[in-house]
């Protein structure tokens, strides 16, 4: 289970594309926030993330030690035994200084950090209010986290005018020490075929150096090419790894409404997207409603072949692009493809040359191929 507290709408950043709308000041509240939990422990839970999202939760660091402290003891008096817990903090990492390393250290915080290539390319889009590069702020708040040891995983954003640069992008982010790489396009951009297909070059670099780290030895998840591997072993995407519109994941705004992920709170004003509020629970119905507006991309891509490897499912997706449920356009389908063409291509070349490391990493761990899935012979481009 995951719950996301959306902090603050607030940020000390000015990021272009940035979906969450004009920034502005509401805090969410203790009791809000006490709410929020109270509605969650009262569930059978095996493990909870606790994720702290804005704007920049950083802004407000005395909320985050209060809601840590507060969830810890929560569940420290449950009957049952208490499930495991992993606090997140999404953060731009400009804000993090001595007090949050210790706390985070001391805390068994993970942090979730934006960084977008290598300086011109970050600060191309990545700016303060200013209008300033947050490059070497953000390299200095990992830099802390790093030597701290706190655990961290790096968000890549690209858009039509950056994937280009992907294989540049993630060779700068490659040495800093992260657990996971997320490669995440910008759906609400306007992708052109042109701009697909510099994303396809740029995709094919990012696994060219993917394929260099494999062969140096090291394995390291990069999303979504990595998921597109294991989508092939499993034959398909299996539950609960596809989108569940608050299933697994829900989402408090400070207004104290009820969102089934962070991605669609936005500035907090659309509110077909709502499935409940803190003082009255999720909301069945609008629940129900929202599940079966979702499920109409289902019927738009049953007839496709990469169905089972694909996305569409994804509901703040489907938001992003069409700016409703169950709605996708041509735009995520070719980024998809795009997709699993180069995990492909990366699987395809380490495959062939039984290079170790891959084949411990997709071949030796708890996951298993599906009935009767083989990952050679893989679909391949056409010349």
């Amino acid at each position: 289970m995951e719950l996301t507290l959306f902090v603050d709408h607030q940020c000390n950043l000015r990021c272009s594309y940035c979906y969450n709308g004009e920034k502005f000041n509401r805090r969410m509240s203790s009791d809000t926030m006490r709410r929020a939990v109270d509605m969650v422990i009262e569930q059978p839970l095996n493990h909870l993330d606790l994720s702290f999202f804005g704007g920049e939760p950083l802004i407000h660091p005395e909320f985050l030690r209060e809601t840590v402290d507060y969830v810890e003891r929560a569940f420290s008096e449950r009957r049952e035994p208490a499930p495991t817990l992993r606090f997140i903090v999404n953060t731009n990492a400009t804000l993090i200084d001595d007090d949050t390393i210790d706390w985070m250290r001391t805390r068994s915080v993970t942090a979730f950090v934006s960084v977008d290539g290598p300086r011109d390319v970050h600060d191309r889009y990545r700016v303060d209010a200013g209008g300033r590069g947050s490059f070497d702020k953000t390299l200095a708040g990992i830099e802390r986290l790093r030597a701290a040891r706190i655990p961290t995983q790096i968000m890549v954003v690209f858009g039509p005018h950056t994937a280009a640069r992907l294989g540049d992008a993630f060779a700068a982010v490659l040495g800093l020490g992260a657990e996971k790489i997320q490669l995440s396009a910008n759906y609400r951009a306007d992708w052109t075929d042109a701009a697909i297909d510099r994303l396809r070059s740029g995709l094919d670099a990012a696994g060219d150096v993917w394929i260099e780290h494999f062969r140096a030895g090291h394995a390291l998840p990069v999303a979504p090419l990595h998921g597109k591997i294991l989508s092939h072993l499993k034959g398909g995407i299996p539950c609960p790894s596809r989108c569940r519109l608050g299933g697994n994941e829900i989402a408090i705004a400070p207004s104290g409404r009820i969102y089934p992920c962070p991605q669609m709170i936005g500035d907090d004003s659309n509110e077909a997207l709502v499935i409940g509020h803190v003082d009255t629970g999720v909301d069945p119905d609008a629940l129900a409603r929202l599940d079966a507006q979702k499920a109409r991309a289902a019927e738009t891509c049953a007839p496709c072949d990469l169905r089972g490897r694909c996305i569409s499912d994804c509901g703040c997706r489907q938001v992003a692009l069409t700016g409703e449920l169950g709605r996708i356009t041509a735009t995520l389908c070719e980024i998809e493809a795009a997709y699993i063409d180069a995990a492909d291509r990366v699987a395809e070349i380490l495959y062939a040359e039984s290079n170790p490391t891959f084949l411990d990493y997709f071949y030796r761990r708890n996951w298993q191929p599906a009935p009767g899935a083989q990952l050679i012979p893989l679909r391949r481009r056409e010349a």
